[in-house]
């Protein structure tokens, strides 16, 4: 039962990682555009003027949205889905992440592969037998680093 929950825990773990770099490549697209030095107020917060700016592509399509139909909607996720997928497929650094990624994904597969076929009656006993084996490796490991 343990693998079980340590698989389930690395996938979740995997599925906030990809979560985080799908935020990020959106994040990077909508910033993307080019700062529109017009609107700059004279005065005032440049920090305020930097987030309505970076935002701005955002509440630009929200206001439009009470026009479109649930189709249009479907559309705009999908090009938008399809261009960064298009973005990521040609960008060294999520090539290079992608590829870091596969030996977890390939131990994720491995570990799932093991349990799923196994009762929990099984892990548990797995489970069990690992920490007691665990146990003994520490307790010889202490006794040995304190008649030293």
């Amino acid at each position: 039962m343990f693998a079980y929950v340590e698989v389930c825990h690395v996938k979740m773990r995997v599925s906030w990682m990809i979560g985080a770099v799908v935020l990020v490549v959106t994040a990077a697209l909508v910033h993307a555009g080019p700062l529109n030095d017009e609107q700059e107020p004279s005065g005032g917060s440049k920090t305020l003027h930097a987030i309505r700016n970076f935002f701005s592509p955002v509440t630009s399509y929200f206001s439009s949205v009470p026009s479109k139909t649930p189709s249009d909607i479907a559309d705009d996720v999908k090009g938008s889905v399809a261009d960064v997928r298009d973005w990521a497929k040609d960008n060294e650094a999520i090539q290079t992440l992608q590829g870091a990624l596969n030996p977890v994904r390939n131990w994720i597969k491995e570990k799932a592969d093991v349990v799923k076929d196994q009762t929990f009656s099984d892990m548990y006993e797995s489970v069990k037998t690992s920490v007691r084996d665990l146990d003994q490796r520490f307790g010889t490991w202490m006794e040995d680093k304190i008649a030293k």
